[in-house]
């Protein structure tokens, strides 16, 4: 298989954990979507990562699809969601949650360090960053994962750290270590995970 897309992107690294965990092996096409744009569009014409291209040629996108098939192709033990009842729900809700908190840090991102400063909208900004937080509370203020006590990883895990960690990449001055120390002790516990040592964000 092939996983393509940098993992400066919050969607693509946490995919990219995620086959490591379940040990699925898999290359790494590192393009762009800035930089590559042309490559990026003979191989994908949406321009948009991650996209995993699967030993018989079919293109998966969209990264909560892509988890979702590789779970139902892993071995039992290795899924990262279970496959119905209650806490299927609970942990996919927790991994919604963490998405916004990513898609609102990727949006106040563009708004403030992309778009020139002229054409950036206060109010917008001001609406996405506090939409970013409100997620990251409301994340904060589940209880601590069972993944401290020796449980083990699930995708909420795994998409709550790789949303912390990217936020705090491009927006380091809003993400305090003591802000939320919850998530920052279950991302602390996670970064150290060869899973996550060997995706670096940067």
């Amino acid at each position: 298989m092939k996983l393509i897309g940098l993992f400066d992107s919050a969607y693509v690294r946490r995919v990219a954990v995620s086959m490591r965990l379940q040990g699925f092996a898999f290359e790494h096409v590192a393009l762009s979507v800035f930089r590559h744009q042309d490559e990026m569009r003979r191989v994908n014409p949406l321009v948009k990562v991650p996209m995993l291209v699967l030993d018989d040629g079919d293109k998966l996108i969209e990264s909560s699809f892509i988890l979702d098939y590789l779970d139902g192709i892993a071995a039992p033990e290795r899924r990262l969601v279970p496959a119905s009842g209650t806490e299927r729900q609970r942990l996919l809700q927790q991994c919604a949650v963490a998405l916004v908190a990513t898609e609102k840090a990727v949006q106040v991102y563009y708004e403030t360090q992309l778009r020139p400063a002229e054409f950036s909208y206060g109010p917008w900004v001001a609406r996405c960053t506090g939409q970013m937080h409100e997620a990251f509370g409301m994340l904060d203020a589940t209880p601590a994962s069972p993944l401290l006590s020796g449980a083990q990883i699930t995708q909420a895990d795994v998409t709550k750290a790789v949303a912390l960690r990217f936020a705090r990449f491009v927006h380091p001055a809003q993400f305090p270590a003591d802000r939320y120390p919850r998530l920052e002790k279950l991302s602390a516990h996670c970064e150290a995970l060869p899973a996550f040592l060997e995706t670096p964000l940067e």
